[in-house]
């Protein structure tokens, strides 16, 4: 079994053929499949189809959840046009079982798209669901090293994230989404799933033709530069300079824009009116569409809320190429959680094929664009051992991105509250250009874009607002020149942060915080509970200022008392026997 759910009242699934079979009721819930549709091209009669599905939502009643399963294309141009009496929860990514390709103009396919949407305002309602621990195919333990943290996550598995790449489905079959639908809103009031199936009524992809074969090997060129001399990096208001710049000049546009989600930027205000912000958002994506040359990628990341805004207006503007999902966040700990962000990339025309799809590549192009493949560990052992028996344990990238992890240590971090990790820029820019093209970063920060570009040999035109993250990318493109690594670890503790917990002051810790967890586990056992401060300093064995002064808050404090650890877990054998034991005893009615 894939998931775990804490549900004890499963939906039971009912078929209908069509939405005007459906009465409302507050007992349903409803998942509605579309064919997949890799482009516009591919939908017959869309404003028919949307105006359908929305006139369908506008009758369920005002406690309704409607799950819709397509394409990225068909689910983004449906969510933009998505009635107001309904609200967009989540969009899933839903692995598909084989990447799909056909054409050079954009990535192979791997994932389908599972809207989420409610009729009710509040935050989504679902019941706790944990996805089984994933094992490296090679050593057969857990794919994620979790060190010295094992204490602190379920026997079982983590949290359900807005990504589903332990099951990968094939577009034929729904036994896997159904199931798992049936556990995630398995609460009262709802005891239906009612299911309409479309799928079979429009263009299909085909996965037994379409299928991706893993390439060989590339060869790489004996790659030279001579340098940047005629790129530049300029301090200033993205929206005035780029009217500046010629129609029709770029070869790749990315922007990575403040979310407006109230980060503490040195130089702008990332809590504004979100009319305002939207508004200011059209505005320099219709300076990109204006500059990016015909056949080349405008592409832009935001979370999938905003980039669906992002795409309606780009929509409007360009041809869709491609969305691309990077699960970019580590594993959720609470309820299903948005660990994905959103790539959305357009052309302007056709687009051209793209360089990913070019025989030879330079050394650092081959390494962005391939990857382990999915749940080879990443453990130095294994990676040794693997390469010593010649393991072919690499693949070419897809359009979903699992490998690319958000920079958390300080030592990676300059002072930037949003840093992205090189390697995704080495990847955008390595997948949609090639050698000497011009790339653009209008939000350039400390200079993450500027940077890839220069060492893949790419000349590059920075944009950047604060005059403090100016000065740190020119820095760091000195360093750069220099033959220093602007990426390498650094021994300063940056004041910017990426979220408002405070950041803990460094000391040496007389307990381990691991030692003091436990201890709080161990009075929760005897109490039955989770404790409060005063009774881990009436019945603890460490000082309460331990406490106080490890751990951000009283939730981490007693994170392992609030689950059951994962000692037996880390080989797959161990867990298998684990598992089978839970269920065994599950079918006997004893849990």
């Amino acid at each position: 079994m894939p998931h775990l759910s804490e549900s004890t009242n499963k939906l039971s699934i009912q078929k209908v053929e069509d939405l005007q079979d459906i009465t409302a009721s507050t007992e349903d819930v409803y998942y509605i499949k579309y064919p997949y549709y890799p482009s516009f091209e591919n939908i017959p009669n869309i404003d028919g189809m949307i105006r359908d599905l929305n006139r369908f939502i506008e009758r369920t009643n005002a406690n309704a959840t409607i799950a819709v399963l397509s394409s990225p294309a068909f689910i983004a141009e449906f969510l933009s046009r998505l009635t107001d009496r309904a609200y967009f929860k989540l969009w899933i990514g839903v692995k598909l079982k084989e990447p799909l390709t056909g054409t050079k103009k954009r990535l192979p396919q791997h994932h389908a798209a599972l809207a989420i949407i409610t009729r009710y305002k509040e935050n989504l309602q679902h019941v706790k669901t944990r996805i089984a621990y994933t094992f490296c195919p090679f050593c057969e333990r857990t794919t994620k090293d979790y060190g010295g943290k094992k204490h602190l996550y379920h026997e079982y598995g983590t949290i359900m994230s807005d990504v589903w790449r332990d099951i990968a489905i094939d577009y034929n079959t729904d036994e896997e989404i159904t199931a798992r639908l049936c556990d995630i809103f398995g609460i009262p009031p709802y005891r239906t799933l009612k299911y309409v199936d479309f799928s079979q009524t429009g263009l299909l992809p085909n996965p037994a033709i379409n299928a991706i074969n893993d390439k060989q090997t590339v060869q790489t060129a004996d790659f030279q530069y001579n340098g940047n001399a005629d790129s530049a990096i300029i301090n200033g208001d993205c929206l005035e300079i780029l009217k500046e710049l010629p129609s029709n000049s770029v070869d790749f546009c990315f922007a990575d824009p403040p979310y407006n989600v109230d980060k503490k930027y040195d130089h702008y205000n990332d809590a504004i009116d979100i009319i305002n912000y939207f508004e200011w958002c059209d505005q320099w994506l219709t300076e990109l569409a204006r500059i990016i040359k015909p056949g080349k990628t405008v592409a832009v990341l935001n979370i999938p809320q905003w980039a669906i805004r992002h795409f309606k207006c780009l929509n409007g503007l360009l041809k869709f190429q491609d969305w691309i999902i990077w699960e970019g966040l580590s594993v959720p700990v609470r309820m299903i959680m948005p660990a994905h962000y959103s790539i959305v990339c357009f052309t302007k025309g056709e687009p051209d094929d793209l360089p990913f799809y070019n025989e030879i590549h330079s050394p650092l192009e081959e390494s962005s664009i391939n990857t382990y493949k999915e749940f080879y560990c990443l453990r130095s052992s294994c990676i040794k051992k693997r390469e010593k028996e010649h393991v072919a344990d690499k693949t070419p990238i897809t359009n979903l991105w699992w490998d690319i992890h958000r920079l958390k240590h300080n030592s990676q971090r300059v002072n930037h509250p949003t840093q992205l990790p090189p390697l995704l820029m080495e990847r955008l820019i390595s997948v949609f250009t090639q050698e000497g093209d011009w790339v653009l970063d209008p939000f350039n920060g400390s200079g993450t874009t500027t940077l890839c570009a220069e060492m893949l040999g790419r000349r590059y035109f920075g944009i950047e607002l604060s005059p403090e993250y100016y000065r740190i990318a020119i820095g760091r493109h000195q360093e750069l020149q220099q033959h220093i690594d602007p990426f390498g670890k650094r021994n300063e503790t940056p004041e910017a942060k990426n979220s408002s917990v405070k950041r803990l002051k460094k000391q040496r810790y007389e307990v381990d915080k691991k030692t003091l967890q436990l201890e709080v586990k161990r009075i929760a056992q005897l109490l039955g509970k989770i404790p409060t401060r005063e009774e881990v300093i009436a019945q603890g064995k460490y000082p309460i200022h331990y406490y106080d002064d490890y751990f951000i808050s009283w939730a981490e404090v007693t994170a392992a008392a609030r689950t059951t650890g994962m000692q037996n877990v880390e080989n797959k054998k161990d867990y298998e026997s684990l598992i089978n034991a839970h269920y065994k005893k599950e079918m006997k009615g004893d849990s």
